[in-house]
């Protein structure tokens, strides 16, 4: 008797804990299980993510749902960057709209706008699951607003373009308008896949690969010439050529841009076992008017273990500054002259 007493308890708690289990594996929401079921894929864009914690889910789910546009356009990091402050003075801004209208980063190459995020779901080792996903109707509506006023913006910048014989101007306005039409090729591209229909509706009045064209054309009528002093070696020099060539300008002597300047390399006494060069550089970029636009003053120290290897180190940290600071001075100066 007592033996089917505890045959009848063990089995009673077998049968419990496949009950409770069942009810574990059934209580996953239908929108985890079958996405599709929920999101109509005619009306909605979805992915899930998973993660610790409810944000850590919502960002994998963003990503997830990036991913769907990888095979596109991507823009890099230093267009977008441009862009928002090319637009940011017109209403293209979409910091000026409601809070539903969420734009979101994923990993600076592609920006998706409007991503929504859905339930939430933790399961029993307490892994949460969220859903992401984009209302095509919607989202379309936002991207259609937001390449029409990009296309504004291009036109805006072509027309100073046209009206100007100021070389260095005329290179500034096309440039711009190639950034914000880059920009709008990626926002086309993630369009056909949210919703193809609304491409046909758009008022498209100029053609990308013509702005690009015209922008190179713009950049080599843009004449450099390059002086700097006490250059052994012509090592900053070649620096200075290296990014005249990487924006499209010219090197000449009949300049429309003057880039001059003054190199220090010296060996210092510091007391250590290694070698040090202290190092002083300064640069001033004059247009046609001679006007300096942007000035570049740095100054610093290497040390290696012998003089030349120091010297060489000095120049690649030179040659870093110069690429991303005396670069970014210059377009931003460019840049400039064609906001309103």
């Amino acid at each position: 008797m007592k033996n089917t007493i505890l045959l009848s308890i063990i089995l009673f708690l077998i049968l419990s804990c496949a009950v409770h289990a069942k009810r574990k594996k059934s209580s996953q929401p239908e929108w985890l299980k079958n996405p599709k079921a929920v999101y109509s894929e005619q009306m909605y864009l979805t992915a899930i993510g998973e993660g610790d914690s409810r944000s850590d889910a919502e960002n994998m789910a963003a990503g997830n749902l990036a991913r769907i546009f990888e095979s596109n356009i991507k823009a890099e990091e230093t267009v977008n960057q441009r862009y928002m402050e090319l637009t940011k003075n017109s209403k293209t801004d979409f910091e000026e709209q409601t809070d539903v209208t969420k734009s979101v980063n994923i990993q600076s190459q592609q920006t998706l706008f409007n991503i929504q995020f859905g339930e939430s779901y933790t399961d029993d080792v307490g892994r949460i699951y969220a859903i992401a996903y984009l209302n095509r109707m919607k989202t379309a509506e936002i991207y259609e607003n937001k390449i029409n006023k990009n296309a504004d913006r291009i036109n805006y910048f072509m027309g100073i373009s046209e009206k100007s014989a100021d070389a260095i101007l005329k290179y500034a306005a096309m440039s711009a308008a190639t950034t914000v039409s880059s920009i709008n090729e990626s926002l086309l591209a993630q369009l056909t896949i949210i919703f193809p229909s609304t491409i046909d509706m758009l008022e498209i009045n100029y053609n990308h690969d013509q702005i690009v064209k015209e922008a190179n054309a713009a950049a080599k009528a843009v004449s450099c010439k390059i002086d700097i002093q006490n250059d052994e070696e012509n090592k900053v020099t070649i620096l200075l050529e290296e990014l005249i060539n990487d924006m499209g300008f010219v090197l000449s002597e009949n300049n429309v841009l003057k880039i001059d300047g003054n190199i220090l390399l010296e060996k210092t006494d510091l007391k250590r076992d290694l070698e040090f060069v202290r190092y002083e550089l300064q640069i001033n970029v004059t247009d046609n008017k001679d006007n300096v636009i942007v000035s570049m003053s740095e100054k610093g120290r290497e040390g290696h273990v012998s003089v030349s290897e120091a010297k060489a180190r000095a120049i690649r940290t030179l040659s870093k500054k110069i690429n991303k600071q005396l670069k970014k001075k210059l377009i931003a100066y460019l840049d400039g002259m064609v906001l309103e």
